[in-house]
């Protein structure tokens, strides 16, 4: 049998970057809603999803005075692990069952994300068996920002290798989860879309069109000849994972080729492929998995 690989990168577009966990006065934050806005903006940031805690604050009411795209989201807190809902319309009851909440999402034409899994004292905010047990949300933060301050560990592409090798497909995401001024700029996500608009953006995200990073920039993720190209800016190293979290290959450089099994043979054991781009400082981009598929 054949081998068919799924690529979710859109083949052009432009990169636009963002946030879509940050809260303000409207909930724990330190800052007010609009202060927080001016600061993301002067920082060069294109979209931004304001997350107050189980309210839902609508952004319409700001964009006269932004640049920025303003995506409405909320987080979702109260009763259980946290969770993003992104493209609100309205605000979710935070029922105790975390399924209910993401189909309630989803309902809504919104998407969700499941929040900083490996934050607290035994590294488990979200268990396991959670993120496992609910289904439909788009994915999880795998890179958490203010978690560097806070008890636990803001990385979580453990959780996430453990969902893709069972079949999972959910995208990773990286958030500031911005409190304060000192929380702003830590990770962020870039999405590649048609045109700077919420439509087009959510979109992106949804699809898988997107890397994280907290300082390494991306700037081609293309599967073409069999293989699987990164090519960034400013990557020093590029590492190439797959199934369980397996190292399969590393290479020097900004960019790197790692060439995928034609044969299914060959793709035993590889169900899915991502990259971790390495920089100096200790920043890292991640992108999104290809999967690949064994065609009859």
């Amino acid at each position: 049998m054949a081998v068919s690989v799924d690529n979710p990168y859109r083949p052009a577009g432009e990169w636009l970057r963002g946030n879509l966990h940050g809260h303000s006065t409207f909930s724990d934050g330190s800052e007010l809603f609009e202060d927080v806005l001016a600061d993301y903006e002067r920082r060069g940031y294109d979209f931004l999803a304001m997350t107050d805690h189980d309210i839902f604050i609508d952004p319409a009411d700001y964009r006269a005075n932004t640049t920025l795209t303003l995506i409405p989201g909320v987080e979702v807190s109260r009763n259980g692990p946290h969770i993003l809902q992104i493209d609100a319309t309205e605000f979710i009851e935070p029922d105790r069952d975390r399924q209910t909440v993401v189909n309630a999402i989803n309902a809504q034409g919104a998407f969700a994300v499941m929040n900083h899994p490996n934050w607290g004292y035994n590294f488990n905010h979200c268990p396991h068996e959670v993120l496992e047990a609910v289904d439909g949300y788009a994915g999880i933060e795998i890179y958490n920002g203010v978690i560097e301050r806070l008890a636990g560990t803001p990385l979580a592409t453990d959780r996430w290798d453990m969902l893709l090798s069972k079949g999972r497909r959910v995208w990773g995401f990286g958030h500031d989860d911005s409190h304060s001024k000192i929380d702003v700029e830590l990770a962020w996500n870039v999405v590649r879309a048609p045109e700077n608009s919420v439509s087009a953006i959510v979109e992106a995200l949804r699809t898988g069109s997107f890397y994280a990073s907290t300082g390494v920039e991306v700037t081609d993720v293309v599967v073409a000849d069999g293989a699987l190209r990164v090519t960034t800016s400013n990557a020093t190293r590029i590492r190439f994972i797959g199934q369980h979290g397996i190292y399969r290959q590393t290479t020097d450089g900004a960019s790197a080729s790692f060439t995928l099994p034609t044969d299914a043979e060959d793709a035993k054991g590889l169900a899915y492929v991502r990259a971790e781009c390495y920089g100096a400082g200790g920043a890292v981009a991640w992108t999104q998995p290809v999967f690949l598929n064994a065609d009859a």
